[in-house]
């Protein structure tokens, strides 16, 4: 019962935290040399607020088989198609997705790599990197902060922040917290409220009157929030 009770709120708390923005991508039917490579069926993209990246490949997806082929997002940098397809992925701004299968349904889910601003990827390769071979390349309109509200500079922000200690006993911290107007909740297990503050103060937040267990500390900034697991020894 304490598990199955654990599991619900765990994935109350969760659901209310996260968002996601979604791109169709289209237009393949890029390869130059042989069309039985190019991509069929519908592919997505999916930028969630935990800064990772998911592409789905629906159950219509189809390409050719072929050893070590990979899907990568690419940034075209204003150049063609045409062009794009004789370019090496070495030579574009680029980080890897997964390996894929040629057929069927599948759903690759990574964190976007530090240093990489999703703002500026709009296309996606399939490429064989065994053989250094170009496989096909769609293209989606790219995530920007007008078109998803998740890339805003809160809800950007906010996936930063840290609690910590973690476990913890009598106190915790809350680290790379920029806004002083963050309001921070900790609930028990049982969806109650147990600590409640209108403004980071900077300072060691008290939680030696907690028993020991495992806690959600909630933090919220205006129309962003992020939702953390806590366990108190």
């Amino acid at each position: 019962m304490k598990t199955t009770l654990l599991s619900l709120f765990f994935a109350l708390i969760f659901s209310q935290s996260y968002g996601q923005c979604s791109e169709i991508v289209s237009g393949f039917g890029n390869n130059p040399d042989d069309n039985s490579y190019n991509v069929t069926g519908d592919v997505s993209l999916t930028l969630n607020t935990n800064n990772t990246i998911t592409l789905n490949l629906a159950s219509n997806f189809s390409t050719a088989s072929g050893p070590d082929v990979r899907a990568f997002l690419v940034e075209s940098g204003g150049k063609s198609d045409a062009v794009l397809a004789q370019t090496l992925i070495a030579d574009l701004n680029h980080f890897e997705i997964g390996l894929t299968q040629p057929n069927g349904a599948q759903t690759y889910t990574i964190a976007i790599p530090d240093g990489k601003d999703i703002t500026k990827f709009d296309k996606i390769f399939f490429y064989c990197l065994q053989y250094n071979h170009f496989w096909d390349l769609g293209t989606f309109n790219n995530f920007t902060s007008s078109s998803c509200s998740i890339l805003s500079v809160n809800n950007f922000d906010i996936q930063k922040i840290k609690v910590y200690p973690n476990p913890a006993k009598n106190e915790i911290r809350i680290g790379n917290m920029k806004a002083n107007t963050a309001e921070i909740r900790i609930f028990n297990v049982l969806g109650k409220k147990v600590f409640y503050q209108q403004k980071n103060t900077g300072k060691a937040l008290d939680v030696s009157y907690l028993q020991p267990g495992v806690y959600m500390v909630k933090i919220s900034v205006e129309n962003a929030s992020k939702t953390q697991k806590l366990v108190i020894q």
